[in-house]
């Protein structure tokens, strides 16, 4: 079940629903005698990736996921008592010969990196580091940044977030946790690990969308209107999110 879901969602990304149009299209134009067909077909790719590649036309549904919950206070008072931080991990790739940083998905290491900085604001917290193998390098890049072996550990039997928020309950019982994602990942995250009795406490990280001085010729202004690379990547994620938010719910996941 998890390499159909795995398969049946990257079949439905915008990025290869696109390229199977053109690769239709060209081939039409190619070997076949309807090429007005081809032509219309190759024309819909076409205005397919430019409209992707404008972040304009993603930022308000990301910033919609991204933006349900505030990032975590290292100053609040209601914290004492949390006995993990919980962070996901993003994913990377096994290569003992780089460094542990660079062996993960730069989603893994902002997840870290806040994971380490809400840390710091509760000294009697353990930090839980989940995710496949992405949680061993993830305990190197802990480790790097100074927190004891002995306050950390990891969990590298998920391969999803649903399977996550299963051994997590396993491991933390019914303590009190703060949970490390993604913003675009954390609502459906949150929906996972309450499924499973517990009420996390949200903490996004790596957001996409940053409505700032930074991104306003990008995103936000009238340069969200020409494409860029990162209007593709978004569109991706935004659809991952929501094929899984849809999957859960239909199979009572959430």
């Amino acid at each position: 079940m998890y390499w159909l879901k795995k398969f049946v969602g990257a079949l439905l990304f915008p990025n290869t629903v696109l390229l199977a149009f053109l690769g239709i299209g060209v081939a039409m134009l190619w070997f076949s005698s309807k090429r007005r067909v081809g032509r219309m077909i190759v024309t819909i790719a076409a205005a397919g990736f430019f409209l992707m590649s404008c972040t304009s036309t993603w930022n308000f549904l990301i910033r919609d996921l991204e933006y349900r919950y505030p990032v975590f206070d290292a100053n609040r008072s209601d914290v004492s008592d949390v006995g993990w931080v919980v962070v996901l991990g993003g994913g990377g790739t096994e290569n003992d010969s780089l460094p542990a940083a660079t062996q993960l998905n730069p989603q893994s290491v902002a997840r870290v990196l806040e994971g380490f900085r809400i840390l710091k604001s509760i000294p009697r917290a353990r930090l839980l580091l989940s995710g496949d193998s992405s949680a061993v390098n993830m305990q190197g890049v802990a480790e790097m940044l100074g927190v004891p072996p002995e306050r950390t550990v990891i969990e590298k039997t998920a391969r999803d977030t649903e399977q996550e928020a299963i051994e997590v309950q396993r491991l933390v019982g019914s303590d009190r946790i703060v949970l490390v994602t993604s913003a675009i990942h954390l609502p459906r995250s949150m929906a996972l690990f309450m499924k499973q009795g517990m009420k996390p406490i949200p903490a996004p990280a790596d957001f996409l969308v940053r409505p700032s001085p930074h991104e306003a010729g990008s995103s936000w202004g009238l340069g969200g209107l020409f494409p860029v690379s990162a209007g593709a990547t978004r569109a991706d994620a935004l659809t991952h999110e929501y094929l899984g938010l849809l999957w859960a719910k239909l199979v009572g996941r959430i």
